[in-house]
């Protein structure tokens, strides 16, 4: 790709044979000072007209760039710490604590050391009872504390004790209302069945039943029941006699849900 050619000239890849030999000094004198290009590098930055504004705060010097302050910035920034120091001093004068100005009074000497002596040594020898006082006083104090918590509590359970009471009693009314009504309905139904079992209940009128009735007459229809003595007493026990099973059933029934 690349071919290596020779190069007929005073360069330096050509051959020292082919160079034409010159003078030194004229050689010297063709360079030119070696210094000049140095000097002009560092005297440009100096030129004010051929600086640009952004190399304006620059100063090249060899291999080194000096970046001048800008004073205006500096000064600014000077100022406000001035400023602010002066006024933080200015604070802690305010906040400096002012002097305490009483008036003089005197201090002490109202008793003399044997009566305040006596005083300290009574304050000693009392001091065991007033912290027996003191822990008596707590512990009392604790107790009534305990015992309000017991109050309370047996009025709580007083409360619901007298609810289960009311509530065992409306359940007894309940039970007896309910007994009173099954019980007349059946004494009812009763009465009703020996009025039409009976097959002369109409042939004995009322104004001449004769009050003393065996009460087979009155079981069998023959006297009415009115004319009895003791009728009250012996539907009762007919009652109580026929459905004593169902009674007892009832009963059972209701103990079983009062549980």
């Amino acid at each position: 790709m690349y071919t290596r050619s020779g190069v007929q000239g005073s360069g330096f890849g050509a051959p020292a044979a082919s160079r034409p030999a010159r003078d030194p000094a004229a050689w010297r004198g063709e360079l030119g000072p070696p210094e000049g290009p140095r000097r002009g590098l560092e005297e440009a930055p100096e030129s004010p007209s051929r600086e640009s504004p952004e190399h304006a705060g620059r100063r090249f010097t060899g291999a080194y760039t000096l970046i001048i302050p800008n004073e205006k910035r500096r000064n600014e920034m000077q100022r406000m710490a001035a400023k602010e120091l002066e006024d933080l001093k200015r604070w802690k004068e305010q906040q400096r604590t002012k002097p305490i100005n009483l008036a003089p009074m005197q201090l002490g000497g109202n008793q003399s050391e044997v009566e305040v002596r006596q005083r300290q040594q009574l304050q000693l020898i009392q001091s065991k009872y007033q912290k027996k006082l003191k822990r008596e006083e707590c512990i009392r104090i604790k107790r009534e504390a305990e015992e309000a918590e017991i109050q309370k509590m047996k009025a709580v359970q007083r409360q619901k004790s007298n609810k289960l009471e009311e509530k065992k009693r409306l359940q007894e009314n309940l039970r007896r209302e309910a007994f009173r009504e099954h019980q007349q309905c059946k004494t009812a139904e009763f009465l009703r069945r020996l009025d039409t079992q009976s097959p002369h209940r109409g042939t004995c009128p009322v104004a001449v039943c004769d009050p003393q009735s065996s009460a087979w007459s009155v079981i069998v229809g023959k006297c009415p029941l009115e004319a009895f003595p003791g009728w009250q007493s012996l539907l009762l026990l007919i009652t109580s006699v026929v459905y004593l099973k169902k009674t007892r059933r009832i009963m059972f029934m209701v103990g079983r849900y009062r549980k």
